[in-house]
C-alpha cells in the first residue's frame, strides 16, 4: 500500500507480540479506556479472530485492526491509527483487507461514537449502514453509539423506492439492492412555471401534492413491483424549497411507516454526486466532481461514495442561474439553459469578449455575477436588428465565459488533488460545450471521466436512490421527527448531523 504524499510506504501484516509496544501506544493516545496488553494477547490466540497491523517502512506499527466472529457475524472490536498517520488511508486499507477476507459471506457489526464523523464516513464508504443507537454506550463520556452493519442484508435483497421533490420536478424511482435502476419517472413542471419566467415556490409545492402519488404509482408499475416488494424508502430532505421538500418527506415517512420499513434521508447534493457512479460503475476514487446546477456550483473531492470534501464553490450566483438569466436577456424561453446552448452552437464565441469571473486568481471558487452584468450592457448597446442577427454569436461568447472557469477550476483541482477520476454532474452537466471540454480534460490528464447521461443530469429520483443505497438507515421509530432542511452543506449526513433536527 502506497499512501503517497508526506507518508511513507506502508505494508499490512499479521499482528504479533513484537507489535504490541507500538499498538499499546496508539491505543492509549486513541481511547480514554484503552485495551490492556492481556486483552490484545487474548485476541492473538483466538481461533475465531482476525488481527492485522499496518507497518511503516521504519518497521513501526502505525495502525491495527482486531475483529472477531461471534454467532455467525463478524464484529470489528478495535481499529485505530497513529495520530500522525490519520487521513493517509491506513484505516481504509485495514478495513478493505478485512472485508475482502469476509467476502460477503456473513454480516459485520460495529459500534462507533455518534460524534466520530470521520470514522462513521469511513464505514459508510465501505457499505456499512446505521441499524440503531445504543444510548450512553461509552462509559468514559456517556456518549451514544451508532450500531452499523454491513453484510448480506445491506448489500442486496429487496428493492428501494426513492422520492425527489426538492424543487420543481416530481420524481420517483425504484432501484435494486445492488443499484440497478428498475424505473425512473420524472414529472416536469416547466410548463407551469414558464409563464412566470422562473420557479414559484408555492406553485411548485402545490403541483407536488397533486402529482406525487401518481408519479410513485407509475414508478412501481414500470418496475413491475408493489409496495409489498419494498425493503426501504429513500427521500430527499434538503437542500431545496422547503415547501416542496416537505411534500416528499411526508409522503416517504407515511409510506415507510405504513409498511414498517426503514427510511433513508438523502442530501440532494449527495444525489447529484451519486449520478456520477449511477451509470458509470468504472468511476474510481479519489475523484474530483464538478457539481453545476441551477442552485449550486461547487468542486468536491470524493474519497468514496459517502466521503466528501468541499474544495470550492460560487461566491454569488450558481452557473445554472447565470445560464437562465442570460437566456432571458436574449429573449429565449424557459428554462433557458438548453435553448441558449443550442443557440450558441450556431455562433462564434470569439465575436465578443466577456469577462470571466476570478480568472487569474489562485482560488477554486467561482463568480458569475460580473458576466451577467456584462451581457446586459452588451445587449443594451446593440440595436434591435443587431441583437436579432448576432444572437448566436452573443450566446456563444456568453456560454464560453461561463464554461471556461468551470473547466479551468476542475483542471486545477484534479491536478492539485492527484485524483484518478473527474466528473461533472447537475443540470448544467447537460451543456454540450461543458461535456466536450471535460471529456477532453480527462483524456489530457489521463484520468477516468464520468459524464452522466442527460436523464441523470437534471433532478431525478434514480440518483437519490443511488445515494440512498449507501446512506444512513433509520428504522421505524427513528424518523417520525425527521424534517426537511432548506439549506444543507454537501458534507452533511441526513438523519445523523444535528442540523437536521
Amino acid at each position: 500500500m502506497d499512501t503517497g504524499g508526506r507518508f511513507a510506504r506502508v505494508g499490512l501484516a499479521g499482528m504479533s507480540e513484537r507489535h504490541l509496544p507500538d499498538i499499546l501506544s496508539i491505543e492509549r493516545e486513541s481511547f480514554n479506556l484503552p485495551w490492556t496488553e492481556n486483552m490484545f494477547l487474548a485476541e492473538l490466540g483466538n481461533p475465531d479472530g482476525w488481527t492485522r497491523v499496518a507497518v511503516a517502512s521504519s518497521g513501526r506499527a502505525v495502525g491495527y485492526a482486531v475483529c472477531r466472529e461471534l454467532a455467525g457475524a463478524w464484529r470489528i472490536m478495535d481499529l485505530a491509527v497513529h495520530s500522525h498517520w490519520r487521513g493517509s488511508g491506513v484505516a481504509g486499507a485495514l478495513l478493505d483487507e478485512f472485508l475482502e477476507r469476509m467476502g460477503g459471506r456473513s454480516d459485520c457489526v460495529l459500534e462507533v461514537r455518534v460524534g466520530n464523523s470521520a470514522a462513521r464516513r469511513l464505514y459508510e464508504s465501505r457499505g456499512f449502514c446505521k441499524r440503531g443507537c445504543r444510548p450512553g454506550y461509552y462509559r468514559d463520556t456517556g456518549e451514544d453509539a451508532l450500531v452499523m452493519v454491513r453484510g448480506r442484508d445491506t448489500k442486496a435483497g429487496g428493492i428501494l423506492l426513492a422520492i425527489e421533490t426538492s424543487c420543481d420536478d416530481t420524481c420517483a424511482a425504484v432501484l435494486e439492492g445492488e443499484g440497478g435502476v428498475l424505473s425512473s419517472v420524472r414529472h416536469s413542471q416547466d410548463e407551469v412555471h414558464a409563464r412566470y419566467g422562473g420557479v414559484v415556490p408555492e406553485v411548485a409545492s402545490r403541483a407536488h401534492v397533486e402529482r406525487a402519488s401518481g408519479v410513485i404509482k407509475e414508478a412501481l408499475v414500470q418496475a413491475d413491483a408493489g409496495m409489498g416488494d419494498l425493503s426501504r424508502v429513500a427521500v430527499t430532505v434538503g437542500p431545496g424549497l422547503i415547501g416542496a421538500l416537505l411534500v416528499g418527506v411526508q409522503m416517504a415517512k407515511g409510506l415507510a411507516w405504513s409498511r414498517k420499513l426503514p427510511l433513508t434521508p438523502v442530501n440532494h447534493l449527495h444525489g447529484h454526486l451519486a449520478s456520477a457512479w449511477l451509470a458509470d460503475p468504472d468511476l474510481s476514487f479519489p475523484a474530483v466532481v464538478l457539481l453545476a446546477s441551477g442552485g449550486h456550483t461547487m468542486l468536491v473531492r470524493m474519497r468514496g461514495k459517502t466521503d466528501f470534501q468541499l474544495l470550492g464553490e460560487t461566491r454569488d450566483d450558481a452557473v445554472g442561474e447565470a445560464f437562465d438569466k442570460g437566456a432571458r436577456l436574449l429573449s429565449l424561453g424557459y428554462p433557458g439553459g438548453k435553448q441558449l446552448d443550442e443557440l450558441a452552437a450556431r455562433g462564434r464565441a470569439n465575436s465578443f469578449s466577456l469577462p470571466v469571473g476570478l480568472e487569474g486568481d489562485n482560488t477554486l471558487d467561482f463568480s458569475f455575477s460580473g458576466v451577467k452584468t456584462a451581457l446586459y450592457y452588451l445587449l443594451r448597446d446593440l440595436s434591435e436588428e443587431e441583437r436579432r442577427e448576432r444572437a448566436p454569436d452573443v450566446a456563444a461568447a456568453y456560454r464560453e465565459a461561463l464554461v471556461r472557469p468551470l473547466v479551468q477550476r476542475l483542471r486545477t483541482a484534479a491536478e492539485r488533488e492527484s485524483v484518478s477520476s473527474v466528473a461533472v454532474v447537475g443540470g448544467v452537466a447537460a451543456n454540450s460545450l461543458l461535456r466536450r471540454r471535460v471529456a477532453e480534460l480527462g483524456e489530457e490528464l489521463g484520468v477516468h471521466t464520468a459524464l452522466p447521461p442527460l436523464r441523470y443530469c437534471t433532478d431525478n429520483a434514480a440518483m437519490i436512490g443511488a445515494a440512498g443505497l449507501c446512506g444512513t438507515v433509520l428504522e421505524p421509530g427513528e424518523y417520525e421527527d425527521l424534517q426537511p432542511v432548506a439549506s444543507l452543506r454537501v458534507e452533511a449526513v441526513p438523519g445523523v448531523d444535528d442540523e437536521l433536527h
